[in-house]
């Protein structure tokens, strides 16, 4: 009896110590997958740095495997957030962006004077206008000019989300501000019909945005804007609206009893009161 308890116990710590080997083996297969990723990842991805030619005092780009992307022959190159570079020439001119594939996505005769910002062969520029830095351009490449802002928008900024994204732009008013679709049309609307700007995008992200308008003696009202569809889905008659990601239904609260809500779906319409929710 003694003899098969000893035998059942070395065929069980046998056992635990294959379970053992192989949680092991699978602790270093992962790492080794982990690391090959890794490795990869890092051989593909492109980083650049500008430089500047001791011999002529020219400025080019190069790669992280030290391969030449422009050539060391510009007064000036500045490197943008997708990697796109500002690229400044000695002759007379305004600066062209240029892609890492040496393209010219935006010509010098645009007058740029400033790239605010970039996403997806978009940019944010701003031009020159006697002498001085001024309007506000959204461009998409190559070299198509999508929206003018008007002369008193200061600053203009991408707002990038998983589902949608959009230009936001802003005065010295406080509050005062404009949203522009990536295709150039203006989200607000003429003077404002609809609202006055985009407070947030809901999440879970699905193109529906929280948008604000002032109304005067009523305080600033919230609303449901579909982004992708370019339509108001519940107008700016609340004090707050929110997503419920459990039913997938929009809680528009109301402007006096603020805790109080009616429930919408996505299509605007009305699925149940704060009287039939409260029962």
């Amino acid at each position: 009896m003694n003899i098969l308890n000893h035998q059942e116990e070395n065929g069980f710590s046998s056992i635990t110590n294959e379970v053992k080997a192989m949680n092991m083996s699978g602790k270093l297969f992962k790492i080794f997958f982990l690391l090959l990723f890794i490795f990869n990842y890092s051989a593909y991805s492109q980083t650049y740095s500008v430089l500047v030619s001791e011999l002529n005092g020219k400025y080019g780009v190069k790669n992280n495997k030290g391969e030449m992307i422009l050539p060391e022959k510009y007064a000036s190159i500045v490197l943008l957030s997708d990697n796109s570079f500002l690229v400044y020439e000695d002759n007379p001119g305004w600066p062209m962006i240029i892609n890492q594939k040496g393209d010219i996505l935006v010509s010098k005769t645009n007058h740029i004077g400033k790239v605010l910002d970039t996403f997806n062969n978009h940019f944010i520029c701003q031009y020159y206008k006697d002498g001085k830095m001024a309007d506000l351009v959204l461009f998409k490449a190559p070299d198509m000019v999508l929206y003018n802002f008007p002369i008193k928008y200061i600053h203009a900024e991408f707002v990038k989300d998983s589902c949608y994204t959009y230009v936001s732009a802003q005065t010295l008013t406080p509050g005062e501000k404009l949203a522009i679709d990536m295709n150039g049309l203006i989200l607000t609307g003429p003077d404002d019909i609809n609202f006055n700007y985009i407070k947030e995008l809901f999440k879970p992200c699905n193109g529906y945005a929280v948008v604000l308008k002032n109304k005067g003696y009523e305080g600033i009202l919230s609303g449901v804007y579909d982004l992708n569809n370019k339509k108001m889905i519940i107008p700016c008659n609340f004090s707050d609206v929110a997503f419920d990601k459990e039913t997938g239904l929009i809680k528009a609260y109301d402007k006096v009893k603020t805790l109080t809500y009616n429930l919408y779906d996505t299509g605007g319409q009305l699925v149940k009161t704060w009287e039939q929710i409260k029962k």
